[in-house]
This record gives C-alpha cells, sequence and structure tokens, in this order.
C-alpha cells in the first residue's frame, strides 16, 4: 500500500466540509485528483501499463485524522462494482494514491474480478462509498468526460477553491473546449495541485522524483 504524502490545504477547504460530498453531510475525504488514460509509467514500476498506470488520489480536507477503513473506490453508475479499499488513516492535509497496480492487488487478495480501477477513457464516473454495517453512503463523486481521459491528462481540483476542476494537461494540451478547463500544469499524483504555469521545464525524472515512494 502505498504511503500518504503530506501537503498544505489552504483554509478554504475547510469552508467545504460540509458541502462537497454527495450524501455524507460531514465528509473530510473527498476525491482530488485523477488520471484515467495514462501514457506513461505512472506507478514507478518501470513498467508502462494502461491498466496499471491509472490512478486516483484521495484528500483529507477536513481538520481531524479519518479512519479509512470502510472506504471504497468503485465506477460507473450502475451498483458499485469494488476497485480499492482503503484502510489506515489520513492525516488532515494529506492525500492517498491509488495506482491500477493497487487495485488489482486488492482485487485478487479480496477474490474480485481483476479489471484494477477500470476507468473507461470515452467517460466514467469515480465512486466514493463508505460502507459501515449495512450502510453504504455516497461520500463524493465525480463524472468525466473523453477530452478529461485522454493521453497523460489527469483532473484534479484546484487547490485555491476546490469547487473549481481543471484539467492537468502539460503533456497533452486541451483544445479551448475542453470541461474542466485546461490549466497547462503536469499531473501531481501525491502532491499539491499548485501549479502556477505549465511553462517550467522539468525533466520526467524530475517530475516523477517528487512522489516517488
Amino acid at each position: 500500500m502505498r504511503k500518504a504524502f503530506r501537503f498544505f490545504i489552504s483554509a478554504v477547504c475547510l469552508i467545504l466540509i460540509s458541502t462537497v460530498s454527495s450524501g455524507a453531510g460531514l465528509a473530510q475525504v473527498v476525491i482530488n485528483e485523477f488520471l484515467a488514460d495514462p501514457a506513461r509509467d505512472w506507478d514507478g514500476d518501470a513498467v508502462y501499463s494502461y491498466r496499471d498506470d491509472e490512478w486516483v488520489e484521495i484528500a483529507n480536507i477536513g481538520s481531524l485524522t479519518v479512519n479509512l477503513d470502510g472506504y471504497l473506490l468503485a465506477d460507473g453508475e450502475e451498483s458499485p462494482v469494488w476497485r480499492y479499499g482503503f484502510s489506515g488513516t489520513l492525516e488532515p492535509g494529506a492525500v492517498f494514491v491509488v495506482y491500477g497496480s493497487d487495485s488489482r492487488a486488492w482485487e485478487e487478495s479480496n477474490g474480485f474480478p481483476i479489471y484494477g480501477l477500470s476507468l473507461n477513457n470515452v467517460g466514467d464516473r469515480i465512486n466514493l462509498y463508505r460502507v459501515s454495517g449495512s450502510d453504504t453512503t455516497v461520500v463524493d463523486i465525480y463524472q468525466y468526460g473523453d477530452k478529461a481521459a485522454e493521453d497523460d491528462r489527469s483532473v484534479g481540483r484546484d487547490v485555491h477553491n476546490t469547487d473549481i476542476w481543471l484539467i492537468f494537461d502539460a503533456f497533452n494540451p486541451c483544445p479551448e473546449s475542453c470541461d474542466p478547463p485546461g490549466c497547462g500544469c503536469v499531473p501531481t499524483p501525491g502532491s499539491v495541485n499548485d501549479c502556477t504555469t505549465g511553462s517550467v521545464s522539468e525533466s520526467w525524472g524530475m517530475i516523477k522524483s517528487r512522489y516517488r515512494d
């Protein structure tokens, strides 16, 4: 299981605790960023895989540490098919990245069909649930379209206004018709979405070193 990374969340995030989730009054854990169509090795195993290198990042935008037991990821709009089950804790201001390879390992160890995160490249819905006893609660949902699932484009919350979603499209620039709009920044699994310009020149090794275990 991959470790959580700490990062700074601006004060505006705390205001959103009671409004950012769907059906979970004071949820602190939200979907923060994801990449549905990888074209390079994102999980750091030195092997590219369209399935293993997808990823979904969650964040704790609250002021309290959250016990992640019972939180699960699913995709699609029908009855949930669990893709990953979280465990442990997530501290305030921390994020946790689930790669497709993590999802496959979890599915195999829990007796589920082995698909990975299974994020559809023509559009899909990412669902974050919390299961407690017989209660299954929707914590957060994000629906995306095909423009958000082009090669190496991630979609994530603007750290300065987490109601706003952006496409991180430095590796594959969006046209003006992209929804959400492109920001020219690189995807940031495991770190804060704080890029202000896409013109900064960095090698892929430098970028990758920021979130490698």
